[in-house]
C-alpha cells in the first residue's frame, strides 16, 4: 500500500467511526423507545372523582365513548368513559400500557370500534380497554379499568383507582 492509499484509507476509517460515534445516542434512543413494555400511569390508591354525566353529551345514549380529563385520576392523563348499557359504564385509561402514547377515541365514537394507538397501531376494546390487536413491535397488555358505580337518579359516575 503505498502513502496516499494509506492516507485515504485512515481518512475513510477515522470518518466513518466519527459518524458512527455521533449517531449512537440517536440509535439508542430510538431503540429504546420502541423496547419499553407495560406503561402504566402514576395513580394515587383509593381516590374516588364523582362525574356528572348529564354535562358530558357525548355520553347521551348507550353504546357511546368519550375522552374526558377527570381531576386527580390517572395521572393528569385523560379516561375513556364508555356507556355499554343505559346504567353501565367502563372507565379505562388512555394510557397505551406499550409505549406510554394517548390512545384515541374510536372513529366513529361507539364502544363497538377500537380505540387504536398512534404510535404502534395497538387496538384496544372501546368497551372494556382489553388488546384487540398487538402493536407492530413489542406488546402491549389491557389498559387499566377503574371501578364505577352510577346513580340514575342523579346522573352521576363515580369512578374508584
Amino acid at each position: 500500500m503505498d502513502h496516499q492509499t494509506s492516507r485515504r484509507f485512515f481518512l475513510h476509517k477515522a470518518a466513518t467511526s466519527i459518524g458512527l460515534a455521533l449517531s449512537a445516542p440517536a440509535i439508542v434512543a430510538l431503540i429504546s423507545a420502541c423496547e419499553r413494555d407495560e406503561v402504566t400511569p402514576n395513580v394515587p390508591r383509593g381516590t374516588t372523582c364523582d362525574v356528572d354525566i348529564s354535562t358530558i353529551p357525548e355520553l347521551s345514549s348507550a353504546g357511546s365513548i368519550t375522552l374526558k380529563l377527570v381531576d386527580k385520576l390517572n395521572g393528569g392523563s385523560p379516561v375513556f368513559i364508555s356507556r355499554v348499557a343505559q346504567s353501565t359504564f367502563v372507565v379505562f385509561t388512555s394510557v397505551c400500557t406499550h409505549a406510554g402514547c394517548e390512545v384515541g377515541v374510536p372513529d366513529p365514537p361507539v364502544v363497538s370500534s377500537n380505540c387504536i394507538c398512534p404510535c404502534h397501531g395497538a387496538e384496544f376494546s372501546a368497551s372494556t380497554g382489553s388488546v384487540v390487536r398487538q402493536p407492530t413491535v413489542g406488546r402491549a397488555t389491557n389498559l387499566r379499568q377503574f371501578s364505577t358505580a352510577f346513580n340514575a337518579s342523579s346522573n352521576i359516575l363515580t369512578i374508584t383507582v
